[in-house]
């Protein structure tokens, strides 16, 4: 009977263990965008990493967790690369990384939905973002979407009513990863 397991599994389909995927960090970015006194402003996280294990064929076995360096938010600008980092903002002394934990995948008609926790600032917030997937290996992923910088309690002592800095912050993500 145990050998039967055995030979049971040796034969399932590949394609059946979701796989795990490399991160090409030159080719991939994780940004940021908002606005400030009515003036768009963009930023990069420099620093993150990523463990991701993905298979369109099963989805249940998938997942993602993401680490981003907080301090590394750049956005070219001065003053707002050396705001970001205070207490007020990122507290990069207290909350020194941001982690996005997938708790779920879906498909949907011209992509798919990732669902999970978000903890910036030692806030944990469920999200969800749709992206959308192209090539096989290397495969690239890209997503867009909004997260409220209030949620998180960022910027909230010295513009809580996001009278100068929009509440709604929109993180871009474009990965390039090799199947392992």
């Amino acid at each position: 009977m145990r050998l039967l397991f055995i030979l049971a599994l040796l034969l399932l389909p590949l394609s059946a263990i979701a796989a795990p995927y490399q991160i090409i960090k030159d080719k991939s970015t994780i940004k940021f965008s908002g606005t400030h006194a009515g003036n768009n402003f963009e930023g990069q996280f420099e620093s993150w990493d990523a463990d991701i294990v993905f298979d369109v064929d099963n989805l249940a076995s998938s997942f993602a967790n993401i680490t981003i360096d907080m301090s590394a938010a750049k956005t070219g600008n001065a003053m707002y690369d050396g705001t970001l980092p205070s207490a007020d903002w990122f507290d990069v002394n207290n909350h020194p990384t941001a982690i996005f934990k997938s708790t779920s995948f879906e498909e949907k008609n011209d992509g798919y939905v990732v669902t999970g926790d978000l903890i910036l600032r030692g806030v944990t917030k469920p999200i969800s973002f749709d992206f959308n997937l192209e090539g096989d290996s290397p495969v690239n992923m890209t997503a867009s979407f909004p997260i409220n910088r209030l949620d998180f309690n960022i910027g909230k002592e010295s513009d809580g009513l996001a009278e100068w800095v929009s509440d709604a912050i929109t993180l871009s993500l474009d990965i390039t990863a090799i199947k392992q």
